[in-house]
Parts: structure tokens; C-alpha cells; sequence
């Protein structure tokens, strides 16, 4: 088996070198049939300290459990994406022809449902869009994200019924079996998604240990792994040397869950899913392209994903205009409520819309990048600063990313 080629080309370099591809390729985006957890907020405004929130937040949350003698529970609450299936096809196939003058194919990947993949089937103008989802799978005590790309449509219920399952009756001698049954479908390509990603929140040398542990016994069905286009440059730079040591393919995804497209695609030289997911699984080749929108802090980026999420919409329908129609709690085993319901009974916390009037300011595309420039946010993922290598021969020649080493 040759090794997998490395290749990483930045948008203006792969503009110029488009007659040798024919489509490109747009894979790991999220629609408002995505739940997402709220787990991560407490951590990223601890993290990040984004001004005046964080403080907010934090003395909020030390009121709550003064008040209630406990801590509130995010994982008791998820919110979704402010965007349709529609809109997100709409948008990364607009991406794709405006800047790369390609064939556009969509992959949206709602966590564990395909819901989104089904409806763009069903409709004329993307009727070639894949069915596919972002897998929630448990080992060994923490959680890996499965990208499961170009489903078929007549076994697409079944094999969700099966990864559901496994999700929630976790069993690790099972476990091959079931990548294996998605190995089964040729035109089907299972990608490891942001490895480094520790969304268990277990130690982190418990989650690399983990993962060392998976990927040695399970890295035969895994096709690819992903070059995450909203996870930090450092993660993408293990990803790259992670992929070169076992010797993956590496495969973009953007990971989108507001408006703007995804910052990393796929370049392919052929016309439909199943040529694409052959370069990738057979030939063992990949070219992945980095938007010129990658190259902004991703703190900076992740703030205008949260004003998407937190700004209204008058235009939608009614239950999903506010933010407050996109985020629901379980609060002691109620029931699952939008805050809109709740908060017509009861007053929201007094910092709430000081809070989100503030960071829908700071996410705007003027405040951005003088925020970026005060807070000294530079593009650290700047390709210029990467060391580069070429790599491949004749037409597969390129300039791709070097991992470090250590």
C-alpha cells in the first residue's frame, strides 16, 4: 500500500491551480438539526476571557450557587445553529464557485442525525448533496467524533439506528464491528474528526492516551483524518504529524455552525462522491485548501460564530428567530424547554442582554479586527509561518505543511 499524500494549498495557490481539479469539496458543516452542547461555555469564556463576558459570566454563575447551594449544570442544555440545511448548502457551494470556479459538493453533518442530508436530496437544487452525520462515539470512557460521509439513501435509517445504538450502549468488543459494517459501503468515507478535541473534558493525557489506544485498534476502518477548520493551529499542526506517523490521509473540515462558509475545503479531480471518496480511500490522496477566512484569530472567528448564534432573525419563522428559540434546558428532569418559554414565566438573569448586546458589538465584522488588534489577536494561523515542505511527485507535487517535531 503506497503512503498517503500530505497536501495543503492555500486559497490563492489552489485559484491558480484548478484545471488540474475538477470539484471541490466541502465537508463537516452543522444546520439547526445539530444539538449542541453547552457544556464548553463555561471553559471558553474562562479560557479565551472574553472582555466584560467573562467577568459577567463568572459572577453569575458564584450568585447561582450561592443561591442554590450547586453550580448550574450545562450539559443540561444544548443550542442550535441559527442556520437551515438550505442555507448552509447555499452558501459553501456559493463559496466554492465565486473563489474556485469549481463543481461544488456539500457534506452537512448535523451530530448524529441526517436529517439535513435527507431534506437537500429531496430538493432539485441539491439533489447531489451527501447524506451523512457527525457520529458521537464513546471509548474508553471519553468521546470521539465520527465524520460518516455519503451514506446511501436506502440503508442511510439503518445504519443510524446501529451508531445509535452503539452511542448508547457503548461496547468496545463491539466496537470494530460496527466501524467495519461502515467500512462495508464503498462510496462511504469515516473520518476521525478533530482529534485533539477533548469535548469528554477528560485529562488530557487521558484523552491522548485514549486516542492512541483507539486509533491502534480501530485505525484500519478510519479512512482519514480531519484538518479542523475552527480548532487551533496547534491542534492542525498534531493533526498533520499524527496523520504522516500512521499514515492517513488528511481531509478538510470546516466544522461551520453559523453563516459563514467553512474555511477549509477539498480539491478532487473527479465529478461525484463516490471518485472523491475513492482518491481518498483507495488512491490514499487528499488536497486540502485553506480559505483566505482561515488565516483570521480563531477566537476572533468563534466570536462571530456566537453573534450569529445570538442575534435575531425577523425573517424566520416564528420559534426560531430569537436566540432564545435556539437554546433549551432540561432543568431537574422537566423536560426539554427553549429559553423563550421559560423566560415568559420567569425574568432572565439581569446580565443576560447586557451580555448578548455585547457580544453580537464585538462579532461584528468592524469591531473584529480592531478587538484583534488591541487584544494583540494575531492570524497565528497564518501559513506563512508554518514550515513547508514539498512533497509527492510530478502532478501529486506540492507544497504541504511539515509537521514539528519534537
Amino acid at each position: 500500500m503506497k503512503r498517503a499524500l500530505i497536501r495543503v494549498q492555500k486559497q490563492s495557490e489552489a485559484a491558480g491551480a484548478t484545471p488540474e481539479f475538477r470539484t471541490a469539496v466541502s465537508l463537516h458543516s452543522h444546520s439547526f438539526h445539530s444539538r449542541e452542547s453547552l457544556d464548553f461555555l463555561p471553559y471558553f469564556l474562562d479560557v479565551h476571557r472574553v472582555p466584560l463576558i467573562s467577568r459577567w459570566f463568572q459572577a453569575e454563575m458564584k450568585r447561582y450557587e450561592s443561591y442554590h447551594g450547586k453550580a448550574v449544570d450545562f450539559r443540561c442544555a444544548y443550542w442550535t445553529p441559527p442556520v437551515s440545511p438550505s442555507m448552509v448548502y447555499a452558501s459553501e457551494a456559493g463559496q466554492i464557485e465565486k473563489h474556485l470556479n469549481l463543481k461544488p459538493l456539500v457534506s452537512v453533518t448535523d451530530h448524529d442525525s441526517i436529517t439535513a442530508g435527507v431534506f437537500l436530496r429531496a430538493q432539485p437544487i441539491s439533489a447531489d448533496a451527501a447524506i451523512s452525520a457527525e457520529w458521537s462515539m464513546p471509548f474508553a470512557g471519553n468521546v470521539f467524533h465520527i465524520g460518516v460521509h455519503h451514506l446511501p439513501a436506502d440503508r442511510a435509517a439503518e445504519v443510524m439506528k446501529e451508531l445509535a445504538l452503539y452511542t448508547a450502549t457503548p461496547d468496545e468488543g463491539k466496537l470494530n464491528e460496527v466501524l467495519a459494517f461502515l467500512d462495508s459501503f464503498p462510496e462511504v468515507l469515516v473520518v476521525l474528526n478533530h482529534p485533539w478535541a477533548n469535548f469528554a473534558w477528560v485529562d488530557i493525557e487521558r484523552h491522548r492516551a485514549t486516542l492512541r489506544e483507539f486509533m491502534a485498534k480501530c485505525r484500519q476502518w478510519i479512512h482519514a483524518v480531519e484538518f479542523n477548520g475552527i480548532r487551533p493551529c496547534s491542534e492542525n499542526r498534531e493533526t498533520l504529524e499524527m496523520a504522516e506517523e500512521i499514515d492517513l490521509p488528511v481531509v478538510a473540515g470546516g466544522d461551520r455552525h453559523g453563516c459563514m462558509p467553512n474555511t477549509v475545503v477539498n480539491l478532487t479531480h473527479g465529478e461525484s462522491w463516490g471518485e472523491f471518496v475513492e482518491e481518498v480511500r483507495v488512491q490514499r490522496r487528499n488536497c486540502v485548501v485553506v480559505m483566505n477566512s482561515y488565516e483570521e484569530s480563531v477566537t476572533l472567528r468563534k466570536l462571530a460564530q456566537a453573534r450569529d448564534v445570538l442575534r435575531n432573525y425577523p425573517h424566520y419563522p416564528e420559534g426560531q428567530r430569537r436566540f432564545t428559540d435556539r437554546i433549551f434546558a432540561n432543568v431537574d428532569g422537566d423536560g426539554w424547554e427553549s429559553l423563550s418559554h421559560r423566560w415568559d414565566a420567569n425574568a432572565p438573569p439581569i446580565w443576560i442582554w447586557p451580555a448578548v448586546k455585547t457580544t453580537i458589538a464585538v462579532g461584528s465584522d468592524f469591531i473584529r479586527p480592531i478587538l484583534g488588534w488591541l487584544l494583540s489577536l494575531r492570524a497565528e494561523n497564518d501559513l506563512a509561518s508554518w514550515p513547508m515542505r514539498q512533497v509527492g511527485q510530478g502532478q501529486d507535487s506540492a507544497v504541504a505543511i511539515q509537521p514539528n517535531r519534537h
